[in-house]
């Protein structure tokens, strides 16, 4: 028999426990003068000298298995699983009096019933070991009992799971659909290509543009955000303009929802459905985002990004988002944030919580913050490769013909960068971080990890470099193996903090808010934006995944293509989406 806690199975508790607990008022308060952390931030063990080494009490022996304290009169004792073997953990609890059948391991820190000869859980006994973890100054100096924080009710609550039912519109949107819109007409349709699959121009250095649009326009949660109606741009321009009548809208209609007049608001939601609708058309020719390029422009209009040069194409993802974001967010009012996914499509599908821990590596206090992000810049892999690997790189891939080679030469791993960015560093001396339980500062041990997983994952790679003292900025020619399905497990903040605190049930204050992450932590690639050429002279491009097939977006060139012309191509931004979507519950009732 087992329940469910945050996603997690717990195991039911041993009645020996239960009886323990019944019996004892506080009765894991005691162990914290005898839990040991080993420095920064390791695993717990319980030892009541530092130096002192365990060993059976019945036999003698250190470590002929694996050690156990009873939590009542603190005797250690050995215990084995194997046949012929006697327990002598089970042989003290049988010779005493119930209480003395809960145990602890030495060097774990984790709780054993010696009667049922099994492993126990105990969400107050986890609770003490990661409160120790975290201020093992405090915990271990004696003095004052600390009271053991009882987990927040939010953390208990159950996701709920409904059945995939497909959307049917109410009578709004019905009217919606049959005034505003036409059926898609499926005769001209290449056999060859899939449906949506279009070039776009070139409108004088618009590359950038191009290859983001492409990415997005078979961005799947976003696609289905548009192609469903969900952001109609004549109804959402009714909205907003002041006189609204129906001449004006025709007209707008006629003109691909533009009339032309200098004072309607600008919403580049609503350039995106009319580029949806275009797309998504039938028609094979070119399509021209010129009306999204100005739109685009008048949102970047206080930056250096609205002008005829080339720009970066991840500034362009960033600011088209936010003008998404921004537009949406004004006319819902509503209280939203950003991390929570819910303020505007573009942050419900490619916004995500990062956690960031600072721990004090003299204490172990730990200072923890969230901060949302639609996507996650990466440094390359310091150069590891041998001359072999370098050698291999360089017959494919050359470098860019600058002084530093060995910077440009060389391979690195997405995967490898993602062990990198979440990887525990020690700040420098001149970053110390002022500790609130040491009271002066002290040098900091930061780590990074992901809280929250967004629907798809876009990951920039840092191939553009800008040094102020050197005045000099350059790119970073060095090849990027990316996988095409990529398990980002490892790098959730639960992952790296169960390695951290070991096997624990304790929810470690709310850190796992959403249990769908374990669910839906596989991710599998279906867009590259690569850049080719140096820095000031490049220029970009698209690869594609759909049904199965790769295709090469170069403007208003699309091309078919193999995995192996992907793998070789030099990725920029890769946009991964999450193999599994799962549904909110939702009580919106649906007309019938």
């Amino acid at each position: 028999m087992s329940s469910k806690i945050n996603g997690q199975i717990s195991p039911q508790p041993c009645p020996h426990l239960a009886e323990f607990r019944r019996t004892s008022s506080k009765p894991f308060l005691s162990l914290h003068n005898c839990l040991r952390i080993k420095p920064p931030g390791g695993r717990a063990s319980l030892r009541r000298d530092p130096h002192e080494i365990p060993h059976c009490t019945a036999c003698g022996l250190s470590a002929p298995s694996r050690l156990y304290a009873c939590i009542s009169c603190t005797a250690v004792s050995c215990h084995s699983t194997a046949t012929g073997v006697i327990s002598h953990a089970a042989a003290h609890a049988a010779s005493m009096s119930p209480g003395h059948q809960i145990a602890i391991d030495v060097d774990r820190a984790e709780l054993f019933c010696c009667a049922c000869r099994d492993q126990v859980y105990d969400r107050d006994f986890d609770a003490a070991v990661v409160i120790a973890q975290t201020v093992a100054s405090t915990l271990g100096s004696g003095g004052e009992s600390k009271v053991i924080p009882t987990p927040h009710p939010e953390n208990l609550r159950k996701r709920r799971r409904v059945d995939y039912r497909p959307s049917t519109p109410d009578l709004r949107e019905r009217s919606l659909i049959g005034s505003c819109s036409a059926p898609i007409d499926g005769s001209g349709r290449s056999p060859d290509f899939p449906r949506g699959l279009r070039g776009l121009n070139n409108l004088g250095n618009t590359c950038f543009m191009n290859s983001v649009l492409q990415a997005l326009l078979h961005t799947p949660p976003l696609r289905n955000y548009f192609l469903s109606d969900k952001h109609n741009r004549y109804f959402c321009q009714k909205m907003n303009n002041a006189d609204g009548d129906d001449s004006a809208i025709a007209t707008r209609k006629k003109n691909g929802g533009n009339n032309g007049n200098k004072n309607e608001r600008i919403c580049l939601a609503c350039d995106m459905d009319a580029m949806f609708s275009a797309v998504f058309s039938g028609d094979r020719l070119p399509y021209s985002p010129a009306k999204f390029l100005y739109s685009w422009w008048q949102h970047a209009a206080k930056s250096t990004l609205a002008s005829y040069e080339q720009q970066d194409a991840h500034e362009f993802f960033i600011s088209m988002l936010d003008g998404i974001h921004e537009k949406v967010d004004k006319d819902q009012r509503k209280p939203h944030s950003e991390g929570s996914g819910d303020c505007c499509i573009a942050h419900r599908v490619f916004s995500g919580i990062l956690r960031s821990d600072v721990m004090c590596m003299a204490c172990g206090y730990t200072s923890t913050t969230y901060d949302p992000c639609i996507d996650i810049s990466l440094d390359l892999e310091p150069n590891q490769g041998g001359p072999t690997k370098i050698a291999a790189a360089a017959s494919n891939h050359s470098c860019n013909g600058e002084a530093d080679s060995s910077q440009n030469c060389g391979i690195s791993t997405l995967t490898g960068c993602l062990d990198r960015f979440t990887r525990a560093e020690k700040l420098g001396s001149n970053q110390k971080f002022f500790c609130q339980q040491c009271q002066v500062k002290q040098e900091t041990l930061k780590q990074m990890s992901i809280r929250k997983l967004p629907l798809v994952s876009c990951f920039h790679i840092k191939r553009f470099e800008h040094s102020s003292s050197k005045k000099m900025s350059r790119k970073v020619d060095r090849y990027l193996q990316f996988p095409f399905s990529l398990d980002m497990s490892p790098y959730l903040s639960s992952s790296i903090l169960r390695s951290r605190f070991g096997n624990r049930i304790f929810p470690f204050d709310g850190d796992e808010p959403d249990a769908s992450n374990d669910l839906c932590s596989e991710f599998e690639l279906f867009a590259v934006v690569t850049h080719s050429g140096k820095l000031d002279a490049g220029h970009y491009v698209t690869y594609l995944r759909l049904s199965d097939q790769w295709y090469k977006c170069d403007d208003s060139w699309v091309t078919q293509v193999d995995e192996n012309t992907v793998r070789a191509a030099q990725g920029y931004m890769m946009f991964y989406v999450q193999k599994m979507l799962y549904y909110k519950a939702t009580d919106k009732l649906v007309a019938s």
